[in-house]
């Protein structure tokens, strides 16, 4: 008689186990496809948490609530016709420059989007693209008004909502749909249990530059049966252009506040500074819709010595309205 002792029996149950496939690894696995029903309405209710670490300074504390609606007007043969509109949005903490973020941001609220989307659910086309610059102009125009007397400020706002007014048609359904896009990453992907789905990626900013990453995308498990899938989204950005941008957003934000404590020498020293920025993401999809996404990030900064940490989680969830 053959006799296993401990680590034997360790190593053939692990064996085992991969050998013999459980009930969830045994059953087969086919995406359902995004299919929203025609005259349907969908709230898509995004909040992000952020918390700031810096060595010697008080920590910095943000809280964004935006809420989004879309609703599907029409089934077109590669895709749907949606109107899309940001219906409320609101800055908490202690953030700089927050009160000026929240006039800005806010001012867009109501601007009705006409678009199209792919079978995948991602925006693809503004059809009313010029109505909406038409709109956003306005907008700006009217809130640069209430800052006539600080035109530095006034300037800077501007180039906040830079992002919304130097957008061509090309860019345009990215940024005018927004919340539409991070949805998409879990509709009809394509993707099979063990695969890997690999993407680079670039997020413009209202900077100029861009903020470039890497994308992969795999399923963490599912429920055929049931029409609901769980996927794992990991996302690594390029540490220099976190910098570029960085460093762009601070001279602007100086150059509005007036800032004095911040020197010639201070901006000067911050172009050593070197990043990391790591994030995941769980998306559940129900149906062949994404209902929710659960993203974390943690960013590092290395400056003259010190450490700086920021650590942000956004949730994002989606109903149906009507």
């Amino acid at each position: 008689m053959i006799r296993l002792n401990g680590p034997a029996l360790a190593v053939a149950a692990l064996c085992f186990h991969f050998l013999i496939p459980n009930a969830a690894q045994a059953q087969s696995y086919s995406e359902v496809p995004y299919a929203p029903e025609v005259g349907s309405r969908w709230s898509v209710v995004s909040v992000t948490d952020g918390e700031e670490i810096k060595p010697g300074s008080q920590t910095v504390n943000q809280k964004i609530t935006m809420t989004s609606e879309f609703t599907v007007e029409e089934k077109l043969p590669v895709g749907y016709r949606v109107t899309y509109a940001m219906r409320d949005f609101k800055i908490e903490g202690n953030a700089p420059a927050r009160e000026m973020a929240q006039t800005a941001f806010s001012a867009m609220k109501g601007v009705v989007v006409r678009g199209r989307i792919n079978a995948s659910g991602k925006p693809v086309a503004v059809d009313n693209f010029d109505e909406v610059k038409v709109s956003v102009n306005k907008v700006v125009d009217s809130l640069a008004k209430g800052f006539a007397d600080k035109p530095q400020l006034a300037g800077f706002l501007r180039q906040m909502l830079t992002v919304f007014l130097d957008v061509d048609s090309a860019r345009a359904p990215e940024v005018y749909m927004e919340d539409m896009t991070p949805l998409a990453a879990g509709q009809t992907t394509g993707i099979v249990p063990g695969a890997v789905k690999r993407e680079d990626n670039a997020v413009p900013t209202p900077f100029g530059a861009s903020v470039k990453s890497a994308l992969e995308t795999r399923i963490e498990s599912f429920d055929n049966a049931a029409g609901k899938v769980r996927y794992i989204r990991k996302q690594a950005f390029d540490k220099e252009s976190l910098k570029t941008v960085t460093l762009a957003m601070t001279e602007k934000l100086v150059a509005a506040s007036g800032n004095k404590q911040i020197t010639p020498e201070i901006m000067a020293q911050m172009k050593d500074v070197r990043f990391d920025l790591q994030s995941e993401a769980v998306i559940t999809v129900e149906g062949g819709m994404t209902r929710k996404i659960d993203d974390r990030s943690v960013t590092e900064a290395q400056l003259m010595g010190h450490i700086m940490r920021k650590t942000e989680k956004k949730v994002m969830t989606v109903t149906r309205v009507n």
